[in-house]
């Protein structure tokens, strides 16, 4: 167990060393930069920005949606500067560092004691605290730049219950799809 407690306060270290790039990021996505529209749409058609990470890789993605809900931007996968996440490993692409991944799957597999669902459900939850927390700091700090004028949400990929960055309030995507009509 201590060597995946171990291993999130790498991924904070790890986290805190990208929170500049990834403030950058979120500032200059709210300001129109870095954006790629779809089907002649552009700025004025956006009326919310989404923020998802995958469970696993911690990988951030983003788009931005019409009055329809209709995706109308290209996807974009933050932070844009890829970070060095290993030394020599050019083919790992996650956000999470490879080899903080590598030990805590090295740890699932071969850790043979009966509470080891427990164990990898306590390090599961700090992580994602720890990386929902992480970001939510970085749009606070980014936000706080600028005058963000659009609905944005953040939430692993696929959820049903979103975080309204503006109001940091938990919203589901019912409550969202009402504010469109």
């Amino acid at each position: 167990m201590e060597n995946l407690q171990n291993l999130n306060i790498e991924l904070k270290k790890y986290l805190e060393q990208i929170s500049p790039q990834l403030i950058v990021d979120l500032t200059d996505l709210i300001n129109g930069k870095d954006i790629i529209y779809l089907n002649n749409k552009n700025e004025t058609d956006t009326k919310a920005f989404y923020f998802e990470y995958q469970y696993d890789y911690l990988d951030i993605i983003c788009w931005s949606v019409d009055q329809f809900g209709e995706r109308i931007t290209e996807t974009i996968k933050l932070p844009l500067k890829k970070f060095d996440r290993i030394k020599g490993s050019s083919d790992w692409n996650a956000l999470i560092p490879k080899q903080i991944w590598e030990v805590a799957a090295e740890f699932e597999d071969n850790y043979e004691e009966d509470d080891l669902d427990d164990i990898l459900d306590e390090y599961n939850t700090e992580k994602y605290e720890l990386f929902e927390n992480w970001f939510l700091e970085c749009w606070k700090k980014a936000s706080e730049k600028i005058n963000v004028k659009t609905d944005t949400y953040f939430s692993i990929h696929d959820t049903y219950f979103k975080t309204d960055l503006n109001s940091m309030e938990t919203i589901n995507t019912d409550e969202i799809a009402k504010r469109y009509k």
